[in-house]
């Protein structure tokens, strides 16, 4: 009796050992997973602070050259801008229907003013994350997944802003903006803006969708190029404008300091309408400075194979084609 009590009182001690065991090891594990956790969560916010500080320390760095290019006549050979025709395009009609576009810019009286409105509206969509992208690229899925609670980059400021602007009758583009030191720059080597055509000034208009601005020079509204040398050569004198009025001198001269490095080279694309057909089997136009190097390579790892090289001003600003 004894030794059977004996035994049984081991077997108890066993399992509470083993149970003991068992909880010990799922902790640990438990512990382990947590602290790996922690550790990748480190590594990126470690990643995050090098990426901040390395591109304020690239603007702090960056350069200002004043830029020429060509200005004789317009290339022939170089295709014309194709853009969406919003009386014949089931999305551009979508968008105006969906988001009231047209009632927004009811009151406006000029194609700037309804510019304004419309820059100011696709800048309050959502607050801008560098990071993340859309799972589809067009104007009316951005703003799907915005309606949800998402937040995007400059590129799809970029594309919301021309797709609305589109849907209202005012020819727009997706403008790229790219550093001098493109190819070399590991982060922070470009910024999405876009250009409106506005007959009445028979001129493209720089807009940014994401800052909520256009640039005026002298009362007249600038394109990218002339913004660029405006900064060199008439910085006090610009103003940039949104729906609420004129930006104060502290915050237009940091928006200036910002956006001027990325104002080197300059790229859009040939056809902006759902055919995106090619020219000379390339989708872009780039413009380039004279004396400068054509860009083949973004951000050290990524191919840009995909442009016309310009260095004519005539053929990147000639007037759009509607089909």
């Amino acid at each position: 009796m004894w030794t059977k009590y004996l035994k049984m009182m081991i077997l108890q001690k066993k399992y509470i050992w083993h149970t003991k065991s068992y909880k010990f090891h799922n902790l640990a594990h438990t512990e382990a997973t947590l602290i790996a956790k922690n550790i990748q969560a480190m590594k990126k916010l470690y990643i995050l602070i090098f990426i901040l500080l390395f591109s304020n320390f690239q603007s702090f760095t960056q350069k200002l050259y004043p830029l020429k290019f060509d200005t004789v006549s317009v290339d022939t050979a170089i295709c014309d801008f194709v853009f969406p025709n919003p009386q014949s395009d089931a999305d551009l009609q979508e968008l105006a229907k969906k988001y009231d576009l047209e009632k927004l810019i009811a009151e406006a009286k000029t194609d700037i003013e309804k510019s304004l409105i419309l820059v100011d509206w696709t800048s309050s969509r959502w607050k801008h994350n560098g990071i993340n992208k859309p799972q589809k690229s067009d104007a009316l899925s951005i703003l799907a997944e915005v309606d949800e609670g998402k937040s995007f980059r400059c590129v799809e400021y970029g594309i919301v802003l021309v797709a609305s602007l589109n849907a209202i009758g005012i020819t727009a583009r997706t403008l790229g903006l790219k550093l001098k030191n493109v190819e070399t720059s590991k982060y922070d080597a470009g910024h999405v803006a876009s250009e409106a055509y506005i007959p009445e000034l028979k001129k493209w208009v720089f807009m940014d969708g994401q800052i909520n601005y256009i640039p005026f020079l002298n009362g007249i509204p600038l394109n990218a190029v002339e913004y660029q040398n405006a900064i060199i050569h008439h910085r006090d004198k610009i103003e940039l404008r949104n729906i609420n009025g004129t930006l104060n001198q502290k915050k237009t001269n940091k928006q200036i300091k910002w956006v001027s490095k990325y104002l080197f080279y300059f790229d859009v694309n040939f056809d902006s309408s759902k055919s995106k057909e090619k020219c000379k089997e390339k989708r872009n136009l780039m413009l380039v400075p004279l004396g400068e190097t054509n860009p083949t390579i973004f951000q050290i790892d990524y191919k840009i194979n995909y442009c016309i090289y310009t260095n004519n001003l005539k053929d990147f600003y000639k007037a759009p084609l509607i089909p």
